[in-house]
């Protein structure tokens, strides 16, 4: 990024951080966990936890749950389970 942004990796980082609050690392991994959110809060029958967060991003899967309790404050099995019972999946 701070190559194509012609400045230094430190600058982009203060740049960024100043701009969103958040380092460009933390960033991304809160679009990951809003996008892990939407496929486990719109589920189809063969959604599980495990698919979601490889397809996030997330290889470690107890850290996908300990970021995702954090961030959501429960875990995700949980917004999981909900949703199948709103959608009428068993």
């Amino acid at each position: 990024m701070a190559l194509v942004a012609n400045t230094s990796a430190r600058s982009l980082f203060y740049s960024f951080k100043k701009s969103r609050g958040v380092s460009p690392m933390t960033f991304v991994k809160q679009v990951r966990l809003r996008k892990a959110r939407s496929m486990l809060t719109g589920p189809n029958p063969a959604t599980s936890v495990t698919s979601v967060a490889i397809a996030c991003g997330f290889s470690n899967l107890g850290h996908f749950a300990r970021y995702y309790c954090s961030a959501f404050g429960e875990h995700p099995s949980d917004t999981l389970r909900k949703a199948f019972r709103r959608s009428g999946f068993n």
